[in-house]
């Protein structure tokens, strides 16, 4: 059974660090230091430190030898949310290769079907329902309240915002984002690198890297 009450380090210092803190302190980790690319961002978690960028990394590392204790020994979240599927895993992908161990996060809330398969570092927030025979991709984020009924495939780096719903039979390739209160009809695809707006009702497929909105979903003029 994996090991929740360890100490663990999250990647990102904005909303979606938030959301992980709480399930994290809800699961009894010890968050113990934060990290984020933007050298003017300040950490939003009082009492917890942040340092920036790669050289950040490699300075806590070092600190972590002085306290004698083994990166091996630390869990690793990267809490990067909106359409940066990629960065997620690129920053999770990163802290594993200096010794942090990778964890999902999923709170004690989101229903998860027996029959569902669940990738590495998937994040099921809130509320979030994952149904019967769905596939989620790697990296992949299910939003608070998020609706993914049976026999959906979900590529890997997708994020579906709050009370995003998906209908059966849906597949949504890597890389797209879905946003919140968006709902897609059954037996769509949903091409890879894709953004669907908010509120917005898909009727058709949506084209690779297309960006629609609207009820019915149509895309928008770059």
């Amino acid at each position: 059974m994996r090991q929740l009450n360890r100490r663990c380090i999250i990647w990102g210092a904005t909303g979606q660090t938030k959301v992980a803190y709480d399930i994290l302190i809800g699961e009894g980790a010890e968050i113990i230091h934060l990290f984020d690319n933007n050298p003017s961002v300040e950490s939003p978690l009082p009492g917890i430190p942040i340092s920036h960028g790669p050289d950040g990394m490699l300075s806590f590392i070092d600190a972590l030898r002085h306290q004698k204790l083994n990166p091996s020994d630390i869990d690793c979240i990267a809490a990067i949310g909106g359409t940066h599927g990629e960065a997620r895993e690129t920053m999770t992908l990163f802290m594993e290769s200096h010794g942090f161990k990778p964890r999902p996060l999923i709170h004690k809330s989101a229903i998860i079907s027996p029959c569902a398969n669940i990738g590495k570092n998937v994040q099921l927030l809130a509320g979030s329902i994952i149904g019967a025979f769905v596939s989620i991709g790697d990296y992949s984020i299910i939003n608070t309240g998020a609706n993914v009924d049976h026999d959906c495939t979900i590529g890997r780096n997708c994020h579906l915002a709050p009370r995003a719903a998906l209908a059966g039979e849906i597949t949504v390739e890597d890389n797209v984002f879905v946003g919140t209160n968006a709902t897609i009809l059954p037996r769509l695809r949903i091409c890879a690198g894709s953004t669907v707006g908010a509120g917005a009702v898909v009727t058709k497929d949506v084209a690779p890297g297309a960006v629609v909105a609207g009820n019915p979903a149509r895309p928008l003029v770059k």
